[in-house]
């Protein structure tokens, strides 16, 4: 609970009438001891747990650090030590310039609190006697130098019991929270970032021009790669060909496995009661175990929940059980499908959406009639007996045609609630068929968390209600999120966890499966009249099977930049194969010819990085630009690496098992480098939404709304993405290229250097650039400690084979000399 502002003042006049009556000649540590340490906690509210005081770090030792993480520093002087402070006419904010050149001994304080306060990640210092107080901004972003801005001047016991309000209003715990001081002395003007080079390149957001023969390859690979496997002729067969049960972790990740092997650890705290978790994994369970664990939570009327992150394979997952492997349990079943990505958009609700999947389900694919009159007698039978034998049966001997229509409109009525309607009528015909009902609800991840919870609220209804066995499929964030909002903590249910299966499996099926329809080995009406284009994708797919068997870096990059996603990973492939930045043509011709082609890494990651541009464009790419900045402070460049790369560090202080490091813990570090508090949150939350790193609650921080409503969650870990960017692409020629466009720079001689050529994308110009943004790079990290877990100088050595090979190209073609 805040201190009151009336009690924190009549503190503050006790506090002086006992200090003042000590005298002038005091020194520090009585000064500290005696007033200080009672004025920030019993007239600013800081309590003494989030108070440290003599705090060493290489530097220095500061007086007082405030805040977890710390957010405001404060130097501590001799009362006897007085500052010469310029006279104020009555006001408390004065320039940093003034007060320094009106008393050296001053100027030494504030250079001193500076210094700490830019060091430690603290944008917040002050310098204090006792009855003199001076508190200002140690760094800004807003163009202006420290040194050349403002501060609140508190001089002497009068002034600051005067004008007590302003110094409660900046400087009490509550009032560094809520950023008042920082506001008020920063520039009103918005200080802009510096520019980019993408600024004075034409056609920068222009699509890549795509060749027919493109343009034709991408739709044939879209068709076979991503489309006909989902129809309902090839379904069953590319369930048994390609469906790949979660496995061994996969060898080419670059996080370890041990924090892949607990990636689902934290869906319920170890204590937690209530809902239980199981992971649903075929090679490890006895035949039969999974569906009878789902029948009795059928008999239990609970939904079975199925948790996966986006692209694991829920969908699959289900689709398999039902028709593949699960198919003698699941033969007699009506099933009901519910889509509630694609089906339910244009519905009022997800409830009015499931009644119409429910209707059609039973029209089209067991011909059921709901109106039909031997289904409503059947349904209403006992309702109509009561209606014939009621008060009604007095007018039939009188007037028929009144009583019919009296009955007609009740059996209407009847029909009208439709919920109750349609749930008598899937239970008839599952129990005059003898089948059983199973209703699943897919994709809710797809729609908003209201919808998503309104799904679960549902779902539990239909499975306690409807006689029905119910699945569910969540992602991980959502099952989180639900379970903060109480929506699933109110009800005991079964977890079922769908892991990722070992990815390199499940491409090489796929494109297994592809080719096989690409050479017409079966038979697919869809691919008549495309020919040409099938017989080249048919000759790119088994080019890029046969270098995935040669290249493993090739397998590295797709399951780590997919993150365990089969959909993403799916994506990537078919991104390349249909890619207006990949020569493809050129590569058929070659194979045409009688040769042997075989995908180089940088050729496959090109496709990715560039997506369907002639430029970089972070939004489309599957790649981030890790040295993009968010203030106005050049050795931000790499503040997202080292936070990815403190996550990645076995020397960090884990603050679960299963790899998480609390937020205290990672805001901490990255201030040691100077970073404040805020530049941490902001880089952190782009990396979350962007994936290289994940929340405990697996929540993707998509807006500062969001971050505002609830706040920062407690911890994070590292992704296999945020692991590829850290430990391949960072300081690869490709990727430092491509993100030069996209980089705000500092050096405007380098810019004056690079945009004469912005527009050319010959491989030299490009090689300029790169080499011109990694030397700017350099010169940045010159000055930045390196850390255990992060140094560019070495990190830049690990991909110099990328430049190098560039070099040779020019060299073999007379542009660059030997």
């Amino acid at each position: 609970m805040s201190l009151e502002y009336s009690v924190a003042q009549a503190n503050l006049q006790k506090l002086i009438d006992e200090f003042s009556n000590m005298g002038n000649s005091i020194n520090e540590a009585q000064t500290r001891f005696s007033f200080i340490d009672s004025f920030l906690q019993d007239c600013l509210d800081w309590p003494k747990s989030i108070t440290e005081v003599e705090v060493f770090e290489s530097e220095g030792r500061t007086d007082y650090e405030l805040g977890k993480p710390r957010v405001f520093i404060l130097e501590a002087k001799a009362t006897r030590d007085a500052f010469k402070i310029p006279p104020k006419r009555n006001r408390n904010r004065l320039s940093i310039q003034s007060l320094i050149r009106y008393d050296p001994a001053v100027k030494e304080a504030i250079t001193q609190a500076q210094k700490y306060g830019a060091q430690r990640g603290v944008r917040l210092v002050a310098v204090s006697n006792g009855p003199q107080l001076i508190a200002f901004m140690a760094t800004r972003d807003d163009g202006i130098s420290p040194l050349e801005g403002d501060a609140i001047v508190f001089d002497g016991y009068e002034d600051l019991l005067k004008h007590f309000n302003v110094a409660y209003d900046f400087l009490s715990k509550s009032g560094i929270d809520e950023r008042r001081l920082a506001s008020e002395l920063t520039s009103s003007v918005k200080t802009s970032l510096p520019s980019k080079l993408s600024s004075a390149c034409l056609n920068y957001f222009d699509y890549k021009y795509s060749s027919i023969f493109q343009e034709n390859l991408r739709n044939a690979a879209s068709l076979v790669i991503e489309d006909l496997g989902r129809t309902a002729a090839l379904e069953k067969e590319f369930l048994s060909r390609c469906y790949c049960e979660s496995g061994p972790l996969s060898q080419y990740s670059l996080v370890g496995k041990n924090l892949l092997a607990a990636r689902y650890a934290a869906l319920f705290p170890a204590n937690e009661v209530g809902s239980r978790i199981s992971e649903v994994n075929p090679r490890r369970r006895e035949d039969g175990k999974f569906s009878e664990q789902v029948l009795q939570e059928a008999l239990a009327r609970r939904p079975i929940v199925l948790v996966g992150d986006v692209g694991v394979g829920k969908t699959s997952f289900l689709k398999h059980l039902i028709q593949v492997s699960g198919e003698a349990t699941f033969s007699k079943t009506i099933c009901i499908n519910f889509d509630l990505g694609s089906k339910a958009s244009l519905s009022r609700t997800p409830r009015d959406a499931f009644l119409n999947q429910v209707e059609s389900t039973l029209r089209d694919d067991f011909s059921i009639n709901i109106s039909g009159i031997e289904l409503i007698q059947a349904l209403y039978a006992k309702e109509l007996r009561d209606f014939d034998e009621g008060v009604n049966s007095i007018i039939r001997d009188v007037n028929p045609n009144a009583f019919l229509e009296q009955r007609l409109n009740y059996i209407r009525e009847l029909m009208n609630r439709r919920e109750d309607h349609l749930r008598l009528c899937l239970s008839h015909v599952a129990i005059t068929k003898r089948h059983q009902a199973v209703i699943i609800i897919d994709n809710a991840d797809q729609r908003n968390l209201e919808v998503q919870q309104e799904a679960f609220l549902m779902a539990q209804e239909l499975a306690s209600s409807w006689s029905a066995l119910v699945f569910l499929a969540l992602r991980p964030q959502t099952f989180h999120a639900s379970k903060r909002s109480g929506t699933i903590s109110a009800y005991p249910t079964k977890i079922f966890v769908i892991p990722p299966p070992k990815l390199e499996d499940a491409i090489h099926k796929r494109l297994e499966f592809a080719l096989v329809m690409a050479q017409g080995r079966i038979p697919v009406h869809a691919l008549e009249g495309v020919t040409l284009h099938i017989d080249s994708l048919a000759k790119l797919i088994r080019a890029l099977l046969d270098s995935l068997t040669r290249n493993k870096d090739l397998y590295e990059f797709i399951v780590n930049v997919s993150g365990g996603n089969v959909r993403i990973a799916v994506e990537l492939v078919s991104r390349f194969l249909g890619s207006p930045n990949v020569e493809s043509e050129r590569i058929v011709q070659i194979i045409t010819e009688g040769g042997q082609y075989y995908v180089p890494t940088h050729e496959f990651s090109k496709a990715a990085l560039l997506g369907d541009y002639s430029h970089f464009q972070e939004e489309s790419s599957a790649a981030t630009n890790v040295f993009s900045i968010i203030y106005r402070d050049r050795r931000e460049h790499f503040l997202s690496p080292l936070i990815i790369g403190y996550l990645s560090w076995e020397g960090a202080s884990r603050a679960k098992a299963d790899g998480f490091i609390s937020l205290t813990s990672l805001t901490e570090e990255l201030q040691k480098s100077g970073f404040t508090p805020e530049q941490v949150s902001a880089h952190i939350q782009k990396l979350t939404r962007r994936k290289l790193i994940e929340t405990s609650e697996r929540r993707l921080l998509e807006t500062g709304q969001e971050v505002s409503d609830v706040g920062l969650p407690d911890s994070f870990r590292i992704t296999t993405l945020g692991a590829y960017h850290l430990k391949r692409w960072i300081s690869d020629f490709g990727y430092l290229e491509a993100i030069s466009f996209e980089t705000p720079i500092f050096d405007e001689s380098l810019k004056d250097r690079l945009i004469p050529n912005i527009n050319n994308d010959r491989l030299l110009a490009r090689y300029d650039r790169a080499i011109g943004f990694r030397s700017y790079l350099d010169e940045t990290w010159s000055t930045i400690e390196a850390k255990p877990y992060f140094d560019w100088s070495e990190l830049r050595t690990l991909s110099i084979s990328s430049f190098e090979r560039v070099e040779r190209s020019l060299r073999d073609n007379g542009l660059l000399d030997s």
